[in-house]
């Protein structure tokens, strides 16, 4: 991560005196053009770091730096804290932690854990988390195999950006070299992640994610849920139910216009109608017929 890294070239720039361009990349596994757009980053921010061209050459900090707590006030320490704690997984993230807190003399425990065991009792997709994460913080190439919504399985290279949990799941949003440009990986679709040598240097750019997500052609439901539904209703719909006179939950949203909104709707089995529009009630009905002919023997 971004914050981890500024601080470990700090702690390494102290401990050595100097370090060229190079041997800082190769140490925390970026680009060269990384570290000196880390450099520019230190230096904004007041940290006296400088750069000397030639022999004998390279990144040095002023004599009389020290790294002081007083740089950052008391709420900026506890959310750098936090932001290193909640995403930490590398063991070089785990000793600046402890560094931080023993510089800002705070103790925190662990206030995030995420679970990936299913209600069986298997753990399917942290392996894969784990090594999006480590490809986002170290800026290495990833390569999987992805299964499309047609079923169809097809090896991704992909520069990995964020990690997005989103309606339940979690999502790998990056520039995917197949396609040469920015997109969304449901992780449960992801197998045989590796994490690539290769280093890469694109930014993300905060207004990717917003127009993919704005790409996505949505149509609007009017839903009734049975009143036995309600528990997952809430859940799901959060600030859009109403009720009618006999306790029914009615719901009016946009769902994205694809063949998984059926599939999502028959999740519900017999606790939801939908009233709106028409042609939605209809290929729900030839789905379900569909399925009950599969079972007529």
């Amino acid at each position: 991560m971004t914050q981890g890294r500024l601080l470990g070239i700090i702690y390494y720039l102290l401990g050595n005196g100097h370090a060229t361009a190079p041997a800082l990349a190769e140490k925390f596994e970026v680009s060269i053009r990384t570290i000196y757009r880390d450099v520019d980053r230190l230096s904004s921010v007041g940290i006296p770091i400088y750069c000397n061209p030639g022999k004998g050459g390279g990144i040095f900090l002023l004599d009389s730096f020290v790294l002081d707590k007083s740089l950052l006030s008391a709420q900026e320490q506890e959310e750098l804290l936090l932001s290193v704690q909640g995403l930490q997984t590398l063991r070089e993230e785990h000793q600046v932690l402890e560094k931080l807190q023993a510089l800002f003399q705070i103790k925190m425990d662990n206030w995030l854990q995420i679970d990936f065991t299913d209600w069986r009792g298997q753990k399917y997709h942290q392996e894969t988390f784990e090594q999006i994460k480590r490809g986002i913080f170290q800026r290495r190439l990833l390569q999987f195999d992805y299964l499309n919504q047609q079923g169809e399985e097809m090896s991704r290279w992909v520069e990995p950006m964020q990690l997005i949990f989103k309606s339940q799941d979690w999502y790998l949003y990056g520039f995917c070299r197949r396609k040469q440009d920015f997109r969304l990986f449901k992780l449960s679709r992801i197998n045989h992640c590796q994490l690539s040598p290769e280093i890469f240097d694109r930014e993300l750019r905060q207004a990717d994610f917003q127009s993919k997500e704005n790409q996505q052609e949505t149509i609007r439901l009017q839903l009734k849920f049975e009143k036995h539904q309600a528990f997952r209703v809430y859940e799901e719909f959060s600030g859009l139910i109403s009720t009618d006179v006999v306790g029914n939950l009615l719901v009016e949203a946009e769902f994205p216009n694809h063949d998984s909104l059926y599939a999502y709707l028959l999740s519900f089995l017999d606790g939801v109608e939908v009233l709106e529009p028409p042609e939605v009630r209809q290929k729900l009905a030839k789905k379900l017929n569909e399925i009950s002919q599969k079972y007529k023997s």
